[in-house]
């Protein structure tokens, strides 16, 4: 082996390892950065985590005369977890992680209102110490986040390795990597957006039987962590394999393995689905908003709705509402967002943009629909996080296109990381805050006079900086990569999952322009 091509593999061995754990280490600092009972309606949640496995001693009991009811009781900490919610001027001082016996619950999910896999997956963690239990169930959603999108980047074609990334990326500042390091649901439902439709998409697409094989398993993997926690996730696993097959589907290719993985996805989450009562929400609307809307108020929803979109990126506070971040957050956030958007339809073909199309109006009509049901205005009841898997899907599909693979360089690629990390330094330090002093106070220390705090975790300042500078360097390393792994591709086509390895499963007589020929819009319309 050549000394170039021995320091090309050590190079792309460092970015396989350091990447991860970097993305591992800006997740770890958003799960240390706020109180227990920090996420939305994390009320429901913990209860129903330290519920996911049924009654237990001490960790879930059912009231004495109360057989039938969702009542139970759980340790007091639990019960008394959201006491700083919508309060943006309190710290979590008022939350007593010593609260001795238990307390009652009126709301869990005993009448099975979600899926139950996430709450008992994350019932393995729960212990008498909530905070510790808190703190190790965020850890372990954030491997668990990391974990599953980096196997799939390993599996995945070369070509669609960039749109799994950047629609990660370009969609979770600040709201995604909040939800990603929380107690809440949302977090695999976000994980399951990400990667179910790149996963089938690659699957079919892929030059190896062995890529195929994992990647659909991971497709239905990523599908069950999704519907296993929020109904409405099901719906959007359902919608990622369709918009897969759409794009992926060829005649004269090994299509056995994908197909039963897509039907294993679509019967999987039709199972979950169908388990929940939350599933109502998505035919019959949500409850407590009272009448229909007028054909006035129905317009104003329909021009209302990108706030929603708007919404993930700092537009709506974080946490129960109660945590605004600076404008410049949501402003640099949606930039990036619609550049990405914009950029991946650049020489795109029918089909791509066909789904795009598809994907645009999903992130419209959805919330629509459901607010109509409901009787309920934008800013009731659905929130942006409901609609963020369609805006990642809206990304990934978009971004997963050859020919805009050459403006994913240069300056714009650079101002975009730069701008993803002064919003996560921005919003980090503010969550921080949020919960150490109240919002009433501002310091550059997060932890200048911090009313509460872990009593075994680094400093605020600490994590913020931890925080800061791994989400930085994880871009700063990303760019390395994309051009490193860019440059492999071009220097060392014949063991490259590029369009040359593509062009062997058709036809090892064709050239690699008769391949790129096969994702255009001729190829489109067979």
């Amino acid at each position: 082996m050549s000394p170039s091509r021995s320091r090309s593999r050590s190079a792309r061995l460092t970015a396989v390892i350091a990447i991860p754990l970097l993305a591992v280490l800006a997740l770890f600092s958003w799960s240390f950065s706020s109180a227990v009972g920090s996420s939305p309606d994390d009320d429901f949640h913990l209860a129903s985590i330290w519920c996911g496995l049924g009654d237990r001693p001490g960790l879930c009991e059912q009231p004495d005369g109360t057989s039938g009811t969702v009542e139970r009781k759980v340790p007091t900490p639990v019960a008394q977890a959201i006491c700083a919610a919508q309060h943006s001027d309190m710290s979590a001082s008022c939350w007593k992680e010593d609260a001795p016996g238990l307390a009652l619950v009126k709301r869990a999910n005993i009448d099975h209102l979600y899926p139950p896999v996430f709450y008992g997956a994350m019932s393995v963690f729960a212990s008498k110490d909530v905070a510790a239990s808190v703190i190790a169930m965020r850890l372990a959603n954030s491997v668990i986040a990391v974990g599953l999108i980096t196997a799939v980047f390993l599996f995945l074609p070369r070509r669609l390795r960039p749109a799994l990334i950047i629609s990660v990326l370009a969609a979770s500042v600040p709201l995604g990597l909040f939800v990603f390091a929380s107690t809440n649901p949302s977090s695999w439902a976000l994980l399951s957006a990400a990667t179910v439709w790149v996963s089938l998409y690659g699957a079919l697409i892929a030059p190896t039987r062995r890529q195929t094989v994992v990647l659909t398993s991971l497709a239905v993997l990523a599908a069950l962590l999704g519907a296993g926690a929020r109904a409405d996730a099901a719906l959007f696993a359902v919608f990622g394999a369709m918009i897969a097959l759409w794009l992926g589907l060829r005649r004269g290719r090994g299509l056995l393995v994908p197909l039963v993985g897509g039907a294993a996805v679509v019967v999987l989450s039709a199972a979950l689905y169908l388990s929940a009562s939350q599933s109502s929400a998505a035919t019959g609307g949500l409850g407590g908003y009272g009448s229909h809307l007028s054909g006035g108020e129905l317009v104003r929803n329909a021009l209302d709705i990108p706030s929603l979109w708007i919404g993930i990126f700092g537009y709506w506070p974080l946490g129960w509402f109660d945590t605004g971040v600076p404008s410049v957050v949501w402003v640099l956030g949606s930039a990036v967002f619609g550049f990405v958007l914009l950029t991946g339809l650049h020489g795109a073909t029918r089909r791509r943009i066909v789904a795009s199309l598809a994907t645009l109006a999903a992130m419209w009509f959805v919330p629509f629909y459901i607010l109509w049901q409901s009787g309920a205005h934008v800013g009731q009841g659905v929130q942006p996080r409901y609609i963020m898997p369609l805006m990642i899907i809206a990304l990934g599909v978009s971004a997963a296109n050859e020919k805009a693979r050459t403006l994913w360089r240069g300056w714009p690629l650079i101002i975009s990381a730069a701008a993803l990390a002064l919003t996560n330094a921005v919003s980090l330090h503010i969550n921080i805050q949020r919960y150490t002093t109240g919002l009433d106070v501002t310091n550059v220390d997060p932890g200048s006079h911090a009313e509460w705090w872990w009593g075994w975790a680094p400093s605020p300042m600490g994590v913020w900086l931890i925080g800061s500078v791994a989400f930085a360097l994880l871009l700063a390393g990303l760019l390395w990569a994309n051009r490193l792994f860019s440059d492999d591709a071009d220097n060392e086509p014949a063991n490259a999952d590029s369009a040359n390895e593509l062009a062997s499963v058709y036809d090892s007589s064709k050239t690699e322009n008769q391949v790129a020929a096969l994702d255009s819009d001729a190829a489109s319309a067979r």
